[in-house]
């Protein structure tokens, strides 16, 4: 027997860097919203003799370890388990800022946890994206290095969400790096300053505004780097998005839609952006 799970994504709609904590990790304010079912997981045990825990993957190439090698390491150490073997329909380009690996520790996190097995791993053990994956939430304020959730309450209405995947890629590790250059361990907001935008932003979706350009930390070096992203930010502001950003540490950029009309024509003029690969639109 196989166990299909699905397993999400997510957009930073604001991310705010307030300052860099003790141990290393930067201190976070930012609103995720997740994005379901972007890629999926086919999860089978297996009983045969002399076999072990195996991960195929199809789609998108995944350098180095696989982060589920990790989660199935680890859950093999505290778990009663049988030997798994995991197909994985990658659709997500690592280096995005969609979290689809860590979206992928979180579906088979919870997967484990269903099992009803002795599961004593924690999300954030994986990552600072897994915790939100492995909630519940939708939408959600996030905060410490990305560990402490709450979700919003009232939250908007859900846009149609269109994610553009640019041909270059950047690894959380190396944004970082650079943003610490760059910013020599200063952020513009503080924590309390993050939170009075955030809920500014939030407030503003609510009500369909036009809030334009999303605010995140990264975007001064990515632009720097990739000038490229305005370009499609005017066009995300011609067509008639209510805000467009960079999600995550990059390296794509979405645009929130409540209005569809005009949304097929951007699709197709989108073409004429060679440096894009890969787009999702998701509703």
């Amino acid at each position: 027997m196989s166990f299909f799970v699905q397993s999400d994504a997510k957009i930073n709609i604001s991310l705010r860097i307030t300052g860099k904590r003790p141990d290393g990790y930067h201190e976070l304010r930012s609103v995720f919203l997740r994005l379901s079912s972007v890629e999926s997981l086919t999860i089978t045990p297996q009983y045969d003799h002399n076999v072990r825990n195996s991960l195929s993957v199809h789609g998108e190439t995944v350098q180095g370890k696989n982060i589920l090698d990790e989660v199935l390491a680890r859950a093999g150490q505290t778990m009663d388990l049988p030997p798994l073997h995991i197909s994985l329909v990658k659709n997500i380009p690592p280096g995005s800022g969609l979290g689809g690996g860590s979206g992928n520790a979180a579906a088979l996190l919870s997967w484990l946890n269903r099992m009803g097995g002795r599961n004593s791993l924690l999300p954030e053990e994986f990552g600072s994206d897994v915790p939100f994956l492995f909630s519940d939430a939708l939408w959600a304020s996030v905060s410490g290095r990305g560990e402490i959730i709450t979700p919003v309450a009232s939250p908007p209405e859900t846009p149609v969400v269109l994610v553009a995947v640019p041909s270059w890629k950047m690894s959380t590790q190396t944004a970082f790096s650079l943003i610490d250059e760059a910013r020599g361990g200063c952020f513009p907001l503080n924590g309390g300053e993050a939170e009075r935008e955030r809920d500014d932003l939030l407030d503003g979706l609510r009500e369909q505004r036009h809030v334009g350009l999303l605010p995140n930390d990264f975007l001064p070096v990515l632009l720097n780097l990739y000038p490229r992203y305005s370009e499609l930010f005017s066009a995300f502001s011609d067509y008639g998005a209510a805000g467009w950003g960079i999600t995550g540490s990059g390296s794509a950029c979405f645009g929130l839609f409540y209005k569809k009309n005009g949304l097929g024509s951007f699709l197709r003029d989108m073409t004429r952006y060679n440096w894009i690969r890969k787009i999702f639109c998701l509703e």
